[in-house]
């Protein structure tokens, strides 16, 4: 560039509303990229959350078809060996803490058989030791898969419908005048698939929706209400563990293929709507 004042430097100068939109671009980015990180985590636990829900559907599946064929001494084994069953089918959705209430939830690989028996016998799985059973959570006693029986009931099986051997009375499911008396002959069920969610930040919001209360106040569409206890076992689990965890629900009917213990059906409805 020529200078045309000698003695003189000619300095080029930045307009100053650079300066300004410079700055509004850094309070855009660091009011924006929270919020979008924040969605990219609750869109990837919400896709796990549905994953989970197809499996718990296969699992109520596998479940009611190992009551529906076997024939348990109890009734508490009978109940345990539906639930299993789902465990074992529902096992790669299920999450576990590698450590203390602080270490982070993990799922652990189930890509081949033996990793999938290494996860299984994980205490609190299928292993030797505290079978479907939440261990690393204080002051719980949650199952990874709990099983309800929806019916038949008692009250259901007539007297005449039933037969007795050693002592013990059955219901039959074979007979031609039982089989075609619709809902008697079908082995009814609900599994809880109580599914943790691992994906940080994004699990207990999530969480804190599903439960309605205790979540900010820019969340709610309402008031917030934070009871002054824990409602339920899910509540402590937050609390005490900060494990976040959704209750999910599916039923599944099969006709039974074994004739049942009568004193292993329920007087009630077990099942929740």
């Amino acid at each position: 560039m020529v200078n045309d004042y000698p003695g003189e430097e000619r300095t080029m100068r930045r307009p100053k509303g650079i300066h300004r939109e410079s700055g509004q671009v850094e309070v855009e980015t660091a009011i924006v990229l929270p919020l979008v990180i924040f969605l990219l985590l609750g869109l990837i636990q919400l896709g796990l959350l549905h994953q989970a829900g197809i499996m718990a559907k296969y699992a109520a599946y596998r479940a009611v078809r190992t009551g529906a064929l076997r024939v348990y001494s109890s009734r508490d084994d009978w109940i345990k060996g539906m639930e299993m069953a789902a465990l074992a089918v529902a096992l790669p959705v299920l999450g576990y803490k590698t450590g203390g209430a602080g270490s982070p939830e993990v799922l652990g690989k189930t890509d081949s058989a033996a990793n999938w028996l290494i996860k299984w016998n994980k205490p609190g799985f299928g292993g030797i030791l505290f079978k479907n059973k939440m261990v690393d959570l204080l002051l719980t006693s949650l199952k990874y898969t709990e099983v309800k029986i929806c019916g038949p009931l008692k009250g259901d099986i007539p007297e005449g419908d039933t037969y007795e051997v050693s002592g013990t009375k059955y219901v039959p499911f074979d007979l031609p005048h039982v089989s075609g008396k619709g809902n008697r002959t079908k082995l009814r069920i609900q599994l809880t698939l109580n599914y943790r969610m691992i994906i940080p930040f994004a699990d207990w919001v999530i969480y804190y929706m599903y439960r309605g209360w205790h979540t900010a106040r820019e969340l709610h569409l309402g008031t917030v209400n934070t009871p002054a206890l824990p409602a339920n076992a899910y509540d402590l689990a937050a609390m005490n563990n900060k494990v976040y965890i959704i209750p999910i629900k599916s039923q599944y009917a099969m006709k039974m293929h074994s004739d049942i213990p009568y004193d292993h059906l329920p007087d009630d409805n077990e099942c929740e709507d």
